[in-house]
């Protein structure tokens, strides 16, 4: 077994696991509407089995990917660099459900992407540190919070909207 084929067949059983605990939480936590063709529910269940379905197909790919170098020696799955980026990453999710708290959505997103795009992955253009963050930021918020009327959360200490 490549090393690949062992880091999909991982990366595939805990999205797969994770799906599964999503939709067992959302069938049980949140109340359905009968009679209605959409619900409460709807969103995040269909999201819950999108990630299953896609974590089935990382499975079943990396199960009949035909092994073009089975002569060559496995090495470790995960580098230093990589546990580095999933730490970072972990981190970042913590902070950002704190400053979603404290700051609200839009300044929560702006922050801990800029921050994200800047100490991780390393991007140093000021145009990229800025625009993304608030273009996507803006984004989300016009199209879920606007549009569709999904709540976002606004801050404790500080609350634009």
């Amino acid at each position: 077994m490549t090393a690949d084929r062992g880091r999909d067949l991982v990366t595939g059983t805990l999205l797969l696991v994770v799906a599964l605990v999503w939709i067992g939480l959302v069938l049980t936590t949140i109340p359905d509407a009968p009679g209605s063709p959409s619900s409460a529910r709807t969103f995040p269940l269909a999201s819950g089995i999108a990630l299953a379905v896609l974590a089935g197909v990382v499975l079943v790919g990396a199960i009949v990917r035909p092994s073009a170098a089975s002569t060559q020696k496995v090495g470790p799955g995960l580098d230093a660099l990589e546990w580095r980026g999933i730490a970072a990453t972990f981190g970042f999710l913590a902070a950002y459900i704190l400053l979603l708290k404290l700051t609200g959505f839009l300044i929560g997103t702006v922050v801990v992407l800029a921050a994200f795009l800047y100490l991780v992955l390393g991007k140093r253009s000021p145009w990229l540190l800025i625009g993304y963050p608030v273009g996507f930021a803006l984004a989300i918020w016009l199209i879920l919070g606007k549009l569709l009327a999904v709540y976002l959360p606004v801050g404790e200490l500080i609350n634009l909207f």
